[in-house]
């Protein structure tokens, strides 16, 4: 083949490759909707007018990956930009977010992966503020009073708030605070495309993939638009964390979601379990994983590990999620934590829960001694879920009317929404019920107790809705006291709220109240 030839023929791939991604950006902006879009045009052309900006997000997978999206965004736009993970944005955190403000003076203000919920406070000490010429809210939780509505015509013109509820969407499975992010940055940059993979990653944190059933909405747009560009690929595989880094018989050690009874925490049994099916562990000196097995071997491994769920638990559902679509990040280095979306959600969740939010921003924008750190992080925050879910299995739950308590001194608030929602995952806590989780061990050492929520998606097919009942049991314990007792927010499968400990009992009596009357409906 000569030269020529050879050169035209790469120029017509090229043109073809290009010719499919234009088409997939056209369908890709076709799937949002009219109303979002021109509050996207908007927000972009005040990120291209800023000079500073301050941008703020939450500590978890999705906050973490939603700040480095705009943090990339803002970077390739050369602006001037300081970033910052806040754990919430409450009666308390405002005032420091007021400060920080201030003091670097930005004329723009992001707020991701929260906002919706704390307009109040946002106008209050944020919009208040002189230097600040306009404030964008990038969100996907519900608003505080359940009302899902474009806000532009009855809010401060200098706020734009962004939220797939109030564009006919929903923030639990459509979108995700990366996600909504992702779509600024695009509006932004064409250029931005390659942030797909942060999206994706924050949506899996965010277990908006259904347990690795599949994403849906905007959410599937996004992986199809990454896939399309090269930066994706979705795989049919085991679902557990460590596919891709971790030796054998260590994926299955570490294993918690599921929780596998006889092999979680026990090395030896590992060990046997995959000697027993004849699957080498090691290639010469190398420790084989999961993704160097032939199918053949994958397939009487899969066969084992569901055998032992059914075994313990007596219920097929549990095993579902074993297998599932996996998505794997084209461009990360292959057999580190960042090749797949859900070790690199794991190991920003990571960071977040043990307090270095910070670390997982960097280790998305590339910094390799940020990665360093952050798997040191991974490695103790898994440490800790194994630890919690094992003392929730010697000490058990309450029963309420119309839910299950856990109230674990030792595990950080941090984390306790993440063990609660593992355990009903692998029925150590049955899923009849929303289970409520209750930490003392609060960050900072804030005076106020944490409470998270998780309820199953049947019940919340039912018209169980977690983040209503927080919210109406708050505002009734504020108004009767005529001061500040309780805030909440959430989701309706995922909530949370920070409680003052002396009024932690009356909330959980109200909360117990109202989710047996919604169950018995």
């Amino acid at each position: 083949m000569s030269y020529l030839t050879r050169h035209q023929r790469e120029a017509n791939l090229y043109y073809a490759l290009v010719d499919t991604l234009l088409g997939k950006m056209e369908s890709f902006y076709e799937s949002i909707p009219e109303s979002m879009g021109n509050l996207l045009l908007d927000a972009a052309k005040e990120v291209r007018r800023a000079k500073r900006v301050f941008a703020f997000s939450h500590i978890d997978a999705d906050g973490i990956s939603a700040l480095a999206i705009i943090s990339l965004m803002l970077e390739r736009e050369e602006k001037e930009f300081e970033w910052k993970n806040v754990h919430q944005i409450n009666s308390e955190s405002i005032v420091q977010i007021e400060e920080d403000v201030r003091k670097y003076k930005p004329n723009l203000v992001i707020f991701s992966d929260f906002g919706t919920g704390q307009m109040s406070l946002i106008e209050k000490h944020i919009l208040s503020i002189e230097d600040v010429d306009s404030v964008i809210v990038l969100d996907h939780h519900l608003p505080t009073n359940g009302i899902a509505e474009p806000t532009q015509d009855n809010t401060p013109s200098k706020l734009i708030e962004v939220n797939p509820h109030q564009h006919g969407m929903s923030g639990s499975y459509d979108l995700s605070g990366a996600g909504t992010a992702f779509l600024l940055a695009l509006f932004v940059s064409l250029n931005n495309v390659d942030l797909s993979e942060l999206a994706i990653v924050g949506a899996t944190g965010d277990l908006q993939d259904y347990y690795g059933r599949g994403f849906v909405g905007l959410n599937k747009e996004i992986v199809e638009l990454g896939g399309s560009s090269g930066f994706l690929e979705v795989m049919r595989d085991l679902t557990f964390f460590g596919i891709h880094t971790r030796p054998l018989p260590y994926l299955l050690q570490y294993a918690t979601d599921p929780y596998l009874p006889g092999l979680t925490g026990a090395e030896d049994a590992c060990y046997a379990f995959f000697q027993d099916l004849d699957i080498d562990m090691r290639s010469g000196d190398e420790w084989r994983v999961w993704v160097d097995l032939e199918s053949s071997e994958k397939q009487r491994a899969i066969q084992g590990i569901i055998q032992v769920v059914l075994e313990h638990y007596n219920d097929p559902r549990v095993a579902q999620g074993i297998i599932g679509d996996t998505i794997v990040l084209s461009q990360r280095p292959p057999k580190t934590e960042m090749r797949s979306a859900k070790e690199f959600s794991t190991l920003l969740n990571a960071c977040g829960r043990n307090r270095r939010p910070e670390v997982g921003v960097r280790v998305c924008m590339g910094d390799p001694e940020a990665f360093t750190e952050g798997k040191t992080l991974l490695q103790q925050h898994r440490a800790n879920l194994a630890s919690a879910l094992r003392r929730l299995e010697e000490e058990g739950y309450t029963e309420m009317q119309g839910m299950y308590v856990v109230n674990d001194p030792q595990t950080p608030d941090t984390i306790i929404g993440i063990v609660i929602g593992m355990a009903q995952g692998s029925m150590i806590i049955p899923t009849d019920r929303p289970v409520i989780g209750i930490s003392t061990n609060t960050t900072d050492d804030s005076p106020l107790a944490k409470l998270s929520g998780r309820a199953h998606k049947r019940l919340v097919e039912r018209g169980v809705n977690l983040k209503e009942v927080f919210v109406e049991v708050a505002d009734i314990l504020n108004e009767k006291n005529e001061t500040l007792i309780a805030e909440a927010g959430g989701h309706p499968m995922a909530a949370g709220a920070f409680i003052q400990k002396s009024h932690l009992d009356e909330f959980l009596d109200l909360a117990s109240s109202k989710l047996a009357k919604r169950l018995g409906r």
